[in-house]
């Protein structure tokens, strides 16, 4: 009996992977990365300035990630189209997608020009004031969406950004017929038919699966001109949408995207997974007590609990996000590679650039190896690692980074050492919400591109967490968990069973080290000084300057 195999998309910030995966053991048969041509920070795709926190996409990315790497993985592999039986996908999220008749509105020459009708990435921060907006409503009416975030509505999910869209400029909003998360549009042209994966309509949509969405008593007390919001804009609208868990089969490739792909029509399509959810399955957990820690351009901690506890600023506490009958919860950091690359961008000497390229390096290579042999607390900094909002815990866009300690002293590699540490810190922040309510967590797994470049970064995240972190050597953990949930959508069998027998637990051990730890612990508290006096409200200084730059901008 031929091989069978199943395809694993991971849609990332800046570029869409696949794998090739072969169903019987998990292994790896090829991967294929295109990066997108498109990505607009505080700017429209004809270089018009935004003013704000601006990020957007172009949607044809997306669909040139389909057509680019899945044909190139069956050309590499040299494996037959039949032999494919699943395909599957992760995206990043809420990453929105206005549609007028299923098709993306800012394609059309009338809404080209506006940027509320293209793709707000999940990091776009401008519907902050939107979330605040349905904070107080749910403060009003008692409602219970505050505790599914960790008591904070977040400006990056969908019906923020819708809201932000309804407020900002009426004639997108009424023109699109609906807001759909990327990976639903995604998988929808994929089977043909709306789809809509449960995961993101729960953690990112205020929906479940006894009420649905909000009433209009909820939708009405924001404009009274949102009433039937969900008939109207949202997976209501489609009489004929399904819905699922990760795992299951959304439907069956459809003959015009089969085409398209190279690939056989009628074979499984699974519901779409968030990116870092999607690496869950793939590092093979599936138990509570083991977090899973993404590290890339951001960062994502991901935690499953056979209980509901309310952690302080969670992404998201819910049941049946990851694995049915678990809860699932997420809590993240917005600037973490993120933070490195704009330091290595604007603020290193062409001199450094210099002895990095004769070496045969990367400036961050060059910048850690500088970095590494310094005495913990050697440097004289300390760091906020906001430089892109606080995510978790205090869910606060408006906060920014910060470095302590500058002199004429200060090399770059000392405060490139202080942004490692920063991001170390700001993890521990977010472990420690979770023990304070009980939650308990025993191990780490880590993976994303980061943690497999850096291992001085993750013996310093050991020392500073003081917990036992396993490296996954797998390079595309969120494609493989895609894949691993194809395999189930095709099989028709529990997720657990396909994770059983498909998932990577090859992976290097970082144990922390007792007196770094105890060195790291000074550190780690003057940082939750600085990250309670500046984030807790005791000085709101941050918060002021980010609204009178937003405010001169507009």
């Amino acid at each position: 009996m031929s091989k069978k195999y199943t395809i694993g998309l991971d849609y990332g910030s800046l570029s869409g992977r696949g794998v090739l995966v072969d169903v019987a053991n998990g292994s790896v048969l090829c991967e294929a990365v295109l990066e997108y041509p498109h990505v607009f920070l505080n700017a429209m795709p004809d270089g018009t300035a935004l003013e704000g926190e601006w990020v957007l996409q172009h949607p044809q990315d997306y669909l040139q990630v389909l057509y680019t790497v899945v044909p190139k993985l069956l050309a590499d592999s040299g494996i037959k189209p039949e032999q494919v039986v699943g395909i599957c996908l992760d995206s990043t999220a809420s990453t929105v997608v206005p549609l007028r008749d299923g098709k993306p509105l800012c394609l059309e020459p009338e809404f080209e020009n506006h940027p509320h009708a293209w793709v707000k990435l999940w990091k776009h921060h401008g519907a902050k004031p939107q979330a605040e907006m349905i904070q107080q409503v749910c403060r009003e009416q008692g409602r219970p969406y505050p505790q599914w975030y960790g008591g904070i509505i977040s400006q990056e999910c969908l019906l923020s950004k819708v809201l932000e869209t309804f407020f900002r400029d009426r004639a997108v909003f009424d023109a699109a017929d609906c807001f759909m998360e990327m990976g639903d549009y995604l998988t929808s042209l994929l089977v043909g038919r709306p789809a809509f994966a449960v995961s993101m309509l729960s953690a990112k949509a205020f929906w479940c699966k006894e009420t649905g969405y909000p009433d209009n008593e909820f939708f009405t007390a924001i404009h009274e001109d949102l009433k039937d919001l969900p008939k109207r804009k949202l997976m209501d609208r489609f009489p004929d949408a399904v819905y699922g868990y990760p795992g299951e089969r959304a439907g069956v490739l459809c003959e015009e995207m089969a085409k398209k792909l190279g690939l056989c029509p009628g074979i499984a399509v699974g519901f779409p997974q968030m990116d870092a959810y999607a690496a869950v399955p793939a590092l093979g957990i599936a138990e509570p007590e083991v977090m899973m820690l993404m590290a890339g351009t951001s960062t994502a901690e991901l935690l499953l609990s056979r209980e509901f506890a309310m952690v302080e600023g969670v992404t998201a506490c819910l049941p049946d996000t990851f694995y049915q009958g678990l809860w699932g919860y997420a809590s993240g950091q917005a600037s973490v590679g993120d933070c490195f690359q704009w330091f290595v961008d604007n603020c290193v000497p062409e001199s450094y650039a210099k002895a990095a390229r004769e070496k045969g390096m990367s400036l961050h290579t060059y910048l850690t190896d500088l970095a590494a042999p310094l005495e913990i607390g050697a440097t004289g900094l300390v760091a906020l690692d906001w430089f892109n909002g606080n995510k978790s815990i205090l869910a606060d866009s408006r906060l920014s980074g910060m470095i302590l300690g500058l002199t004429i002293h200060t090399k770059p590699e000392h405060i490139y050492r202080a942004l490692l540490e920063a991001t170390a810190f700001g993890c521990r922040e977010i472990l420690e919400a979770y023990t304070a309510v009980g939650v308990p967590i025993r191990e780490i797994v880590a993976c994303g591109g980061i943690a497999n470049k850096n291992p001085f970064m993750m013996q310093m995240y050991a020392d500073v967490l003081g917990k036992p972190i396993r490296v996954s050597r797998n390079t595309q953990a969120a494609a493989l968990g895609a894949a691993i949930m194809a395999a189930a959508a095709a099989e028709g069998v529990k997720l657990e069973a396909a994770v059983d027998r498909m998932a990577d637990r090859e992976s290097k051990l970082y144990l922390p080290d007792p007196a770094r730890q105890a060195a790291y612990e000074k550190l780690y508290r003057e940082y939750a000084r600085l990250h309670d006096y500046f984030g807790r409200g005791e000085n709101p200084i941050m918060a002021h300057l980010t609204n009178r730059k937003m405010q001169i901008s507009q």
